[in-house]
């Protein structure tokens, strides 16, 4: 806030009070109608309408209105000058109009009042001049350097110029290039030439001799001089400073600028607010020593700055101006000499002068009550009870259950889907809605406790798929407000779709500005996705889950109740998507539960459809067991050694289908390297564009475009032909990527079920995060890099349990910067590759409880192994299982019956398969003969029947 104000003089309303005014519509001017006259304000409205006041005194007075006229056209500019030979007396000027296809000019003349009625204006016009061509702007002067007469020319939009003299003799002329553009011109009386602001931003000089000769003779000219200004001019006023020198005033749209009329530059100011008027001045008389050069510029933010040539002066704040003016003047009004006048773009007129408020600030008196300790002490506590509610996140139980009761959510879809949807009112695609695809019905009800400042509610749904509504905001939302929303989920995008699940997140903002975030989550049907077909029996992708929970029935119905009755004894369901892409192929998956066990096998050819069923055997089995009353899975940092606690009810078969999977990261990663290099080609074709372009500007008249201008369209139809495949590569590359997030969403669920140390399992799920996303300068394989590279270093992937961190971290600073893809690959195979060993062996599945206590009890660690290991068969159901089952040969391609009594994967076939083989505990030379070889595994070492859990993460690649 600035100290010195604008102080307002007088002010008034013009008649329109639309935005219909700009800096050619204000005029002060003197007309010679009285001894004693002072300056008369003009204002021209871009609608026509035409004002002229007269402030006499200090407020404004009805009798200050001397005129108000309506124009045919709109006004674009308002002039005063000698215009025509008839007038005598040398101290009255004439009024110029300029309308976009003609100026008028008129005489003023006075009407005295009667009694106390103050005088009036009537215009008397002198003479009309129509153009051919659309005016832009006037210039006017004493051209040829003619004393007692003022001619002036008429800059048109084609940048035409159009000169008028007194006698009524008028010709054209145009400045020389190929483009001008309708620019500020400005005159120059002592030097005879014309300022014109070109369109490469350069500021150049003729003389009128060679504007007024150049129709007559047809000759070609060229400025006198060239100045570059690089930048956009807002207004350009020529004032004569000296005797022997004019100023060139350009206002630009960054910087204050001043030539002299040779084109030497003076002072470049480069400003820090954007400029929207300003008005240059001489104080005194040009042929004294002591004339000023004053210019007054007004910002975008309504302040004043007062600058004498290069120096800040003075700077005040408009108080009353917002938006900030259009346009300022300087004037002699009545009572008030140096007079500052501005005009709004709404036509707020406005004469003031500078001034400084008196200081207004009183001292208050001071409080002499005795100060309460208590209450200050309960005020304080108050304030440190607010703050630790608002930024304490120690208790984040406490946090969130405190949200919950604040905002309470429920939010259900529906079971069954429905086909009433109707899809003309929402945006659904053609290839969509011939379809006819089913959707889903939800219910939204949030139920405010207390007052909330902001509110929002976003709904995230999987790719393809939308919902009717799915951002909701609300504003000081009082308590014990109810909301309920009835929702409509439908598919919008033929894409595979790697989830079911629907989240509704509610962010919310206290009165006192304390965010906190809700969210609750709820699945679609599979019906909307799926439909029931013919079981296959053979397949190349086959997955098998055990159910190990007592409260599950391994039953089809219960996990799709979708396509089944509850009572239906089937053992084998097929299901085909229903959007699958743009491929015209049946996309089957079958499921098939075994008659005599509890295991359950999923196959199918294609990886897009196992990630909805999978999500729903395993998240229907867990919402089961919870509802049972069995283990909760909380979630609490995980111990050495725990197992993952998902196999208490669940548990899968050691197998990923990790050439699949690597089959859609080089789609996806191939078809990112397509955009890139399409995006560089297009890069490359715009800058071929604008050189085109460029050289087409700076050629002269004169010489041939036409081989310029082939170049130019040839180019341009191939800048739309590239720009059209690269938008073809995105929607393959946005087909692509829903592709790799159902393969990612497959081997989370997978791995999610293993029989694996629980932070095993974490770590790799924290790694493989789905939905997947690119962005611009890195793709998802290039984020992934460094999760997988650490893997690689400190989690499954390490070779050595010794391995330095320093090193480790001091090779990666020394490594190249370039993306590695075969190395990302190969790293992305291992990890998979070496998951499925981990979770074959036998240490895997009998995982040692406390780590600790065996360390303690010594020699009494190989019968408590034994008995765990005992207890985990139990826990399984399966009686007496070898720990080296005869060797057999794994069937990949068995039937559908083959999974009611077979295995499909052995344990020994696996590290036979592999041929990784290692010796653990201490050897020694004497007990460790070839007979005891022959009779013990390779996989047991001399003390423990089996290896531990960090004897076998260190061989497998584990180091924790």
């Amino acid at each position: 806030m600035s100290l010195f104000n604008v102080c307002s003089w007088w002010s008034a309303q013009c008649s329109d009070p639309g935005e219909e005014y700009d800096v050619a519509s204000l005029l002060c001017a003197r007309f010679g109608l009285e001894a004693q006259e002072k300056d008369y304000i003009i204002v021209g409205s871009q609608t026509g309408q035409l004002s002229i006041y007269y402030p006499h005194r200090r407020g404004y007075d009805a009798t200050d209105l001397l005129l108000e006229s309506q124009m045919a056209a709109p006004i674009l500019g308002l002039y005063a000058g000698k215009f025509s030979g008839t007038v005598r007396n040398e101290n009255a000027n004439q009024l110029g109009v300029l309308l976009p296809n003609a100026i008028v000019i008129y005489n003023v003349l006075s009407i005295g009042g009667l009694a106390e009625h103050g005088a009036q204006l009537r215009l008397q016009m002198q003479a009309e001049h129509k153009f051919q061509r659309v005016a832009f702007s006037l210039c006017q002067g004493h051209f040829g350097q003619v004393k007692g007469r003022e001619f002036f020319c008429i800059v048109h939009l084609d940048g035409t110029l159009t000169f008028y003299e007194q006698d009524g003799i008028s010709y054209e002329c145009r400045f020389p290039g190929y483009r001008a553009l309708p620019a500020p011109v400005a005159y120059c009386e002592r030097t005879d030439s014309f300022f014109r602001f070109s369109a490469t931003w350069d500021l150049q000089c003729y003389s009128y001799q060679d504007l007024s000769h150049s129709l007559v003779t047809k000759s070609s000219y060229q400025p006198t001089w060239t100045q570059c200004v690089g930048e956009g001019v807002v207004d350009m006023r020529v004032v004569q400073v000296k005797e022997n020198c004019s100023y060139i005033m350009i206002l630009g749209e960054r910087n204050f600028i001043s030539l002299d009329d040779n084109g030497k530059f003076n002072f470049m100011l480069k400003l820090d607010y954007a400029p929207k008027c300003f008005h240059s001045f001489v104080v005194g008389y040009y042929w004294e020593p002591g004339a000023r050069l004053i210019t007054a510029i007004i910002s975008d933010s309504s302040k004043l700055h007062l600058y004498e040539e290069a120096n800040l002066i003075w700077a005040a704040q408009w108080p009353n101006q917002s938006p900030a003016p259009v346009a300022i003047q300087r004037s002699n009004v009545q009572n008030l000499a140096g007079a500052i006048v501005t005009l709004g773009a709404k036509g707020q007129l406005e004469v003031g002068y500078l001034g400084a408020d008196p200081f207004q600030f009183q001292v208050q008196p001071l409080n002499l009550e005795e100060l309460s300790f208590a209450e200050a002490h309960k005020q304080l506590q108050q304030l440190e009870d607010e703050i630790k509610e608002a930024v304490d996140v120690r208790d984040m139980d406490a946090l969130n259950q405190q949200a919950a009761d604040q905002v309470r959510l429920s939010f259900t879809i529906q079971p069954d889907a429905s086909d009433d949807l109707d899809t003309l009112l929402l945006d659904v695609p053609a290839d969509v809605a011939v379809k006819e695809l089913p959707s889903a019905k939800g219910l939204l009800r949030c139920k405010i406790k207390a007052e909330l400042a902001e509110l929002q509610l976003v709904f995230q749904t999987p790719n393809g798929v939308r919902c009717t509504q799915e951002t909701l905001s609300f504003v000081d939302v009082p308590a014990g407000t109810t909301h309920e929303l009835k929702l409509d989920f439908y598919i919008a995008e033929l894409l595979h779709i790697h989830s079911s699940k629907v989240e509704v997140v509610a962010s919310f903002v206290s009165p006192r500005g304390i965010p906190r975030v809700i969210q609750q989550s709820a699945n679609l049907p599979l019906s909307m996705f799926y439909r029931a077909c013919q079981p296959q029996k053979a397949a190349g992708i086959k997955l098998t889950y055990s159910i190990i929970s007592r409260h599950v029935t391994p039953k089809l119905s219960t996990f799709f109740g979708d396509f089944l009755d509850e009572h239906s004894d089937a053992h084998a369901l097929g299901l085909q998507l229903l959007c699958p892409g743009l491929e015209k192929q049946s996309e089957v998956i079958t499921v098939v539960a075994a008659k005599n066990s509890n295991r359950i096998r999923i196959q199918s050819d294609y990886v897009e459809t196992f990630a909805m069923v999978l999500e729903r055997i395993v998240e229907k089995t867990l919402q089961l067991d919870s509802a049972a009353g069995l283990i909760k899975m909380e979630k609490k940092k995980p111990k050495k050694g725990v197992l993952n606690r998902c196999v208490e009810r669940l548990m899968a078969a050691p197998f990923l289908p990790i050439q699949p999977i690597l089959h859609r990261i080089d789609v996806h990663h191939d078809t990112q390297q397509s955009i890139r290099k399409q995006t560089d080609q297009l890069e490359d074709l715009w800058q071929q564009f604008k050189t085109l372009q460029r050289q087409l500007q700076e050629q002269s008249e004169g010489d041939p475009k036409e081989a310029l201008t082939m170049q130019i369209e040839s180019n341009y139809d191939q800048l739309i032909l590239e720009g059209d495949k690269l938008v073809e590569i995105r929607r393959d590359e946005r087909r692509q990527r829903c592709d790799l997030n159902c393969a990612v969403a497959l081997a989370k669920w997978i791995i999610h079920a293993l029989n694996l140390e629980e932070r095993v399992v974490n770590v790799v799920s924290s790694v493989l995060s789905v939905p997947i996303e690119d962005w611009t300068e890195l793709s998802w394989e290039e984020s992934m890099a460094p999760g997988i590279d650490m893997l690689h270093h400190f989690g499954p992937l390490t070779r050595s349990k010794s391995t330095s961190t320093h090193g480790l971290l001091d090779t990666n600073t020394n490594s190249k910067d370039s993306f590695d893809y075969s190395r990302f690959r190969r790293h992305f195979a291992t990890l998979f590759d070496r998951i499925v060993r981990l979770a074959s062996s036998p240490a895997a599945i009998n995982p040692p409880e406390n780590p600790e206590a065996q360390d303690d009890q010594g020699s009494a660690a190989p019968a408590q192994q034994v008995d765990e290991i005992g207890n985990m068969q139990r826990m399984l159901g399966e009686k007496g299982l070898p720990l080296a089952p005869p060797k057999r040969r794994t069937n990949m391609s068995s039937s559908l019956e083959a999974v009611e009594d077979d295995e499909e994967y052995d344990e020994e076939d696996l590290r036979e398969d592999v041929g990784y083989r290692k010796e653990y505990g201490v050897t020694d030379a004497k007990n460790h003969t070839a007979s005891n070889n022959k009779k013990r595994s390779e996989w047991v070492n001399e003390d423990f029947e089996l290896p531990s859990t960090e004897e076998l993460f260190s061989d497998l690649g584990i180091w924790w």
